[in-house]
């Protein structure tokens, strides 16, 4: 038996606490068990257990501890032990690296807390994405303080928590070659236009390599960097095991040698060698350090949304693109719908395992059992049923928080196609609904919307206004899918919030962009005599930095913005950011970032943005948003 991802905690409440692995072996799910502990008192062993084979002697399993009948005790150290045939999975034998345990800890823990006072927010961690990985090093400094206290409350991720349409080559070999071993072969779907010169009946023999070639833009994929997309459910779920640590800690290196300053070779040549190698040192840097991800993970309850790339890149961003990758019988089709199961099982079953129970127990099974010969029905049925899902859901933290599909829920006006609604009307009724289940009293609300709803306005009007002038190929180039390309959706959207009816501090954590900013949003309650202030959090990234023409498109504008000058040719009227604590001189920042924001008093509320330095030292940027300082 080995655990080759996890364990995670999920979804925890004052009754329950979820945790998510990935076991391998021979299972039987009537031997697998778990108990808490308290001061090293055993607290309670009464637990429940899904389960849901994904490969061959390959199962995800969902342990759902309950607490005693008074509840957890709060702020304590709450210890878990995971263990199999009565024996105690925490033993090095069942993992591959470390143990995920701190120092002076035989075993993971959790604490309980009533009224969350510090949340974390991140998005985008892509191994190949930059030198370092913030999580990792957030895990270094709770290591280095040796005091769990330190850790946050709660941490939610909005989006692109996996890259699947732009994959290092080393990682691509090793999960191709991993799903060889660990899962069934997948057959494929037919190409459109009967493009067959690059594709094979199933994945075996299609290989990890040159993919683009068959995933391209006929099939409604519009990636740059898809030359090794991720195609089967298999490889999807794999990404996912790798990104949270536990499945390998050392990637093999290319094969080509790492090119020489006296290499002879022609430029274009030593150009693809240099890239190919800054690539896989990234993401085996990524690698090595995923245990320190798997550890975090294990002791800090996690709520998580997709975005685009948990799918590809430009997932439903305008309707020819949604109508191409929705086409039944199609490889669009296919991929998407091996996507969501894969998100199903690793990100929305632990934000609500009740809700999520058909599709893991009655749908997912059959669709994995089908996977070695394509079954166009199969797929479409399986399609319609995650596709039309609304995964939009509220997670049982204090304050609450309404974690949003901006995915799915699309929908297009007849007359701008290249220009979605991120949420439709029926998703907002959807959304009125959950808000109106909180507690009459409520005055505060975590709203999780992967793509920022308050954004950098001087950015966004030049991506709309490039994709006005050069319709589909500006959308998917600059990728114009921002809140306010529909600002009578966005006034719709914050309306529906706003049903909340003592509603007075909106805190929306988003990421997406691969740059970090606060803004502040006030809004007249329609209902109240008062004011709701929205507090837009933006932290992105975790691991990718922007580069190229959008890093100095980037700093052109955050430079032009701080000096009340413009830029920008489709601006139409000035806009507010948060200036940090010993301001100097910006309010954005595009290097790797953590968001945390802490509630410690019913009328004090700060911000802050944890950035990682290249050198590996964190710099904060602190925002007191009881008295905001706003670049004016």
């Amino acid at each position: 038996m080995k655990v080759l991802c996890g364990p995670m905690l999920r979804r925890v409440d004052s009754q329950t606490a979820c945790i998510f692995l990935v076991l391998h072996g021979l299972f039987d799910k009537q031997a697998l068990s778990a108990t808490t502990s308290l001061m090293m008192a055993p607290l309670n062993d009464d637990v429940h257990i899904d389960s849901i084979q994904i490969g061959n002697n390959l199962n995800a399993v969902m342990i759902t501890l309950n607490a005693p009948q008074s509840g957890w005790p709060e702020r304590d150290l709450i210890h878990y032990d995971l263990r199999y045939n009565n024996t105690s999975l925490f033993q090095n034998q069942f993992f591959n690296g470390p143990l995920p345990v701190y120092a002076g800890h035989a075993l993971p823990c959790f604490r309980y807390v009533a009224n969350n006072q510090k949340i974390l927010n991140a998005s985008c961690r892509k191994p190949h994405g930059a030198k370092q990985d913030a999580l990792a090093a957030y895990d270094r400094s709770v290591e280095h303080s040796n005091k769990l206290d330190t850790l946050p409350d709660v941490a939610f991720f909005t989006g692109d928590q996996i890259y699947a349409d732009d994959v290092d080559p080393q990682i691509a070999k090793y999960l191709f070659e991993q799903s060889q071993l660990l899962f069934n072969d997948e057959a494929l779907a037919n190409p459109v236009d009967n493009n067959t010169a690059h594709w094979q009946s199933h994945l075996s023999e299609l290989g990890w390599q040159n993919r683009h070639l068959l995933l391209n833009k006929k099939e409604g994929f519009y990636t740059t960097a898809g030359h090794q997309h991720l195609i089967g459910f298999a490889e999807y779920m794999l990404m996912y095991m790798l990104a949270w640590g536990g499945l390998c800690h050392d990637l093999p290196p290319p094969d080509k040698q790492r090119p020489k300053k006296h290499d002879a070779l022609p430029y274009k040549e030593a150009k693809q060698l240099s890239e190919l190698w800054k690539s896989y040192n990234n993401a085996n840097t990524f690698v090595k350090q995923s245990w320190r991800v798997r550890r975090l993970l294990a002791h800090v309850p996690s709520y998580m949304m997709f975005d685009d790339h948990e799918v590809t890149d430009d997932w439903n961003l305008t309707q020819q693109i949604t109508q191409q990758l929705s086409h039944p019988s199609s490889l669009g089709q296919q991929v998407v719908t091996n996507a969501l199961a894969a998100f199903t099982i690793c990100q929305a079953w632990g934000n609500n395992p009740a809700q999520q129970k058909p599709l893991i127990e009655e749908v997912l099974p059959d669709l994995i059992n089908a996977l070695p010969s394509y079954n166009a029905q199969s797929y479409q049925q399986t399609f319609e049923r995650l596709n039309n899902l609304n995964f939009t859901t509220l997670a049982p933290t204090s304050p609450p928080a309404l974690l949003v599909d901006t995915r799915t829920q699309r929908t297009f006006r007849s007359d701008k196609p290249l220009y979605p609604l991120l949420v439709d009307d029926g998703a907002l009724t959807h959304i009125r609904d959950l808000l109106a289940s909180l507690d009459e009293s409520t005055e505060r609300l975590l709203v999780l919307s992967p793509a920022p709803m308050f954004g950098f306005t001087e950015l966004e009007q030049i991506q709309l206004g490039s994709v006005d002038m050069l319709k589909h190929t500006a959308a998917t180039a600059v990728d114009g899918e921002c809140w306010i390309s529909d600002e009578q959706q966005l006034e719709k959207f914050c309306d529906a919030i706003t049903s909340v009816s003592n509603l007075k501090q909106c805190y929306v954590l988003s990421g997406d962009v691969h740059y970090g900013f606060c803004r502040k949003k006030t809004l007249a309650h329609p209902a109240n005599a008062h004011n709701v202030n929205f507090w837009q959090l933006t932290s992105s990234s975790i691991s990718n930095r922007p580069k190229g023409a959008m890093e100095l498109a980037l700093g052109a504008l955050h430079k032009s913005t701080v000096l009340g000058l413009s830029v920008n040719p489709f601006k139409k009227k000035h806009t507010q950011y948060l200036k940090p604590e010993r301001w100097q001189g910006k309010f954005l920042s595009g290097h790797l970032n953590l968001g945390i924001l802490t509630l410690d008093a019913p009328d004090s509320h700060r911000y802050s943005m944890h950035v990682l330095r290249p050198k590996g030292e964190w710099k904060k940027w602190e925002y007191d948003l009881s008295k905001p300082d706003l670049l004016e």
